[in-house]
């Protein structure tokens, strides 16, 4: 079976391997990665069930999944993408990328090739991505990414700046 869900220039989303377990750990034990996320840092109890959950899945569709974020040259775990329920044919975007490799062009490139997945295998309509205001980075990525920022509303007991794409 082919692992790879997404092949971009300089990355790979793939399916989930307990192999991930050390660098996902290593990602998302790390403050700074939650820092605009409302989350806290995860334990590797965490990433086992996590990544236990997206290998067991029996339910993967196009707008409802998740991948492990891979640099192709190296084959190093830089972070997890996918897209989540949100309204029907709608799903959010999301990237949580370690530290290390913020700042490189990687949400941008994981974006516009979860996007561009998502409308050519699917009837997916609109993709909504929601992002903490002081998210600078992120804010960029999702603009880049011809995302239309809708201003700010409630996500899950947050005010987040909501951006779209349409088909």
């Amino acid at each position: 079976m082919n692992n790879i869900i997404i092949e971009t220039k300089r990355l790979l989303i793939k399916y989930w391997t307990l192999d991930y377990l050390d660098e996902l750990y290593s990602i998302m034990s790390d403050d700074r990665v939650h820092i605009y996320t409302g989350d806290t840092s995860w334990t590797k109890e965490r990433c086992v069930e996590y990544i236990n959950f997206n290998m067991n899945r029996t339910d993967i569709r196009i707008d409802n999944f998740h991948g492990a974020t891979i640099i192709k040259e190296t084959n190093q775990l830089i972070g997890l993408t996918g897209l989540n329920p949100y309204l029907p044919k709608q799903p959010e975007l999301e990237w949580q990328l370690g530290v290390p490799f913020w700042n490189k062009g990687y949400a941008t490139e994981i974006g516009m090739a979860v996007i561009q997945f998502a409308f050519k295998g699917s009837d997916i309509t609109k993709i909504y991505g929601m992002v903490n205001p002081a998210n600078i980075g992120s804010r960029k990525a999702m603009e880049k990414i011809g995302m239309t920022c809708l201003g700010l509303k409630d996500f899950r007991d947050e005010m987040d700046l909501f951006y779209e794409i349409c088909r």
